[in-house]
């Protein structure tokens, strides 16, 4: 029992489960907890809580449940969106969406998710501008800017 507590202890990143994991070594091993709650900074239910879930799962049980949703752009598409943005003149929200839309059938339901898109490409949502200053245009000789 305390073996596959230790190899999960040893082999597990998130701190979270750590955590989880050394509250329920140290109760099998008869510290008060009292005395865990204050050195992992945790309450006694959630000692007894994670305590119950290994003995009825294991250490499966102690793994964070949730990793996060499945992205709507595979990252092709999403890499394809990037360089779409980078090749316009101007862009905007609506323009995203209508493309996303158009080419993929993806339509978020936040417009958090195009204004990640535009911060991965580089660019910047919050100030309007008609042109892309990132896009590179011919410079101009001395004499033609005086």
């Amino acid at each position: 029992m305390l073996d596959a507590l230790n190899q999960f202890l040893d082999e597990t990143r998130d701190t979270r489960e750590y955590k989880r994991a050394l509250a329920v070594k140290m109760a099998h091993e008869g510290i008060a907890y009292e005395v865990i709650a204050a050195m992992l900074h945790v309450s006694k239910p959630f000692i007894s809580k994670w305590k119950r879930i290994y003995a009825d799962a294991g250490t499966e049980g102690l793994r964070m449940g949730y990793h996060g949703g499945t992205s709507y752009l595979t990252s092709d598409q999403r890499e394809q969106t990037l360089a779409w943005l980078r090749d316009q003149e101007s862009w905007s929200v609506p323009a995203l969406h209508a493309y996303l839309q158009e080419t993929f059938q993806v339509v978020y339901q936040s417009l958090q998710s195009y204004y990640d898109l535009l911060h991965a490409a580089g660019l910047s949502w919050k100030k309007t501008q008609t042109t892309n200053p990132k896009k590179t245009t011919p410079s101009l000789p001395n004499a033609a800017r005086n």
